[in-house]
């Protein structure tokens, strides 16, 4: 009996141990790191993206007149997922890069977020690429968007009561017209 409650003993240290290498590990954005580096006006966005920079900086259209702009987003996942989270619900947020590796790993995700249908505090993912914008000196302007759309509750698609009437005048083997109710 006492070599028996031993092992358990052992077990249960050694699961415990494991769980807290496990939450140890764990990286967590900080809060520092999911701010925007700064807020610009789009007159100043287009003269960066003018600019000969192939800087990491992803710029995100809030609204027509705020832009924010991120930084290390290109080999950062969680960094990303952290700022698809946080972005506000509005109409349309427009992302704008040079670095083409941001741009193919923010679409990446999300599209699959909207393919795999994944919920984001009761929103939905919608995305989508825009062609490229080349500058005079050949440099391209990688562009997506993507909206957080708000889900449908189950009540407002009409589960409650799912009746259907139809009425319709001959076909079929039923000649004549015909009523129809249904649930």
């Amino acid at each position: 009996m006492r070599k028996f409650i031993l092992l358990i003993a052992c077990i249960l240290l050694c699961c415990l141990s494991i769980t807290a290498f496990a939450a140890k590990s764990k990286v967590d954005v900080t809060d520092d790191e999911l701010k925007a580096r700064e807020t610009i006006t789009v007159n100043e966005m287009n003269e960066r993206l003018q600019a000969a920079s192939d800087e990491d900086l992803l710029y995100v259209k809030i609204r027509d007149d705020r832009v924010e702009v991120y930084q290390g987003l290109a080999s950062d996942r969680s960094l990303r997922k952290q700022l698809i989270i946080a972005l506000p619900p509005t109409e349309m947020l427009r992302l704008y890069t040079k670095n083409k590796a941001t741009f193919e790993q923010m679409q990446k995700m999300l599209s699959d977020y909207e393919r795999d249908n994944t919920n984001f505090n009761g929103y939905k993912i919608i995305t989508d690429k825009d062609n490229p914008h080349k500058l005079a000196d050949g440099t391209k302007i990688y562009r997506c968007w993507f909206m957080k759309i708000a889900r449908e509750k189950a009540s407002r698609r009409g589960h409650d009561f799912p009746i259907g009437i139809g009425i319709g005048i001959g076909g079929g083997h039923h000649h004549g017209p015909w009523i129809g109710v249904g649930w």
